[in-house]
């Protein structure tokens, strides 16, 4: 869980961990609102899925990962996505994130920490 006050507002992301390594666990997350009270407010389903990443062994070594986002999942990469992969992207190798949506290819520097959003169709062009 990775709990946030910000401007008055109290959210709680829910993150799903790996029971083994070699895998890393993005989906089946949730974030949670709270009003003043500490009520819960609502509660939204941010992936509709669990979707299982394995980063590889001393073998096999894989230098990236990339998962899609169905429309109700959203256009770009969650904040849920960006925790997750902080967590787990200095045991796994990898030197991007990519997750694709119908419009959108949002990147990951895994080396950097830093987020690049790009049409899915210059993706396209740019990896032929």
């Amino acid at each position: 869980m990775i709990p946030l006050i910000s401007n008055n507002e109290k959210k709680v992301y829910v993150l799903t961990g790996p029971t083994k390594s070699g895998v890393v666990i993005y989906g089946n997350d949730y974030l949670l609102t709270f009003n003043n009270e500490n009520e819960l407010k609502s509660t939204k389903r941010l992936h509709a899925n669990i979707i299982p990443v394995n980063y590889g062994d001393d073998k096999n070594i894989s230098v990236a990962a990339m998962h899609s986002h169905l429309p109700e999942t959203g256009e770009l990469i969650t904040a849920t996505d960006i925790c997750t992969t902080m967590l787990y992207e200095k045991f796994t190798g990898w030197e991007n994130v990519y997750v694709m949506s119908k419009e959108y290819v949002s990147i990951w520097n895994c080396k950097t920490d830093e987020l690049n959003v790009m049409k899915k169709e210059a993706f396209e062009k740019i990896n032929k």
